[in-house]
């Protein structure tokens, strides 16, 4: 079997139809408990390097980093990945793994040439909502900061600010 994820990003300039085939390969590697070819997924899509894989000079792959998080989140149950000084680990809970059921919607998404930006790619892995939320103090500091840039953008005071604020 050739490693998917090696000429995904081997060959960046075609990386678009590669992505999916890469993180099939990745996660049926993942489900082998082989975590390198899903690792160096992860390090490439995040604009780092890792291991032996090569990506062409100039190019980057981290507008695959978003879609890549999107396969995960529903791919992987209970997954804990880790990068530290140059070292890459996983921790996966008691209940926790691979979801096949996805891996093979994968597949099929990349046998059907879908790509990141396709309908079909947006219903299989719908956008991640963040989930958090800020305590009033943060959102009154934001508030305060948005105002005195507002207020320094447009030669006003944070007194004019307020007016026209509390005007509207």
């Amino acid at each position: 079997m050739t490693d998917a994820v090696q000429n995904f990003i081997s060959n960046a300039r075609g990386a678009e139809y590669g992505f999916l085939k890469a993180v099939a390969h990745s996660l049926e590697c993942f489900g082998e408990k082989n975590n390198k070819p899903l690792y160096a997924l992860m390090a490439f899509t995040n604009g780092k390097k890792f291991g032996n894989y090569k990506i062409e000079d100039g190019h980057s792959l981290v507008q695959f980093s978003t879609p890549l998080k999107r396969i995960l989140k529903v791919a992987l149950s209970d997954v804990k990945f880790t990068f530290k000084e140059g070292k890459a680990g996983v921790k996966v809970g008691k209940n926790g793994g691979l979801n096949h059921d996805v891996l093979e919607g994968v597949k099929v998404l990349a046998a059907s040439k879908t790509r990141v930006k396709s309908e079909a790619f947006a219903n299989a892995f719908p956008v991640i909502k963040n989930s958090i939320t800020k305590t009033p103090e943060q959102k009154n500091a934001l508030l305060h900061a948005y105002m005195a840039k507002f207020a320094k953008d447009n030669s006003l005071s944070i007194g004019q600010v307020k007016a026209i604020a509390s005007a509207a």
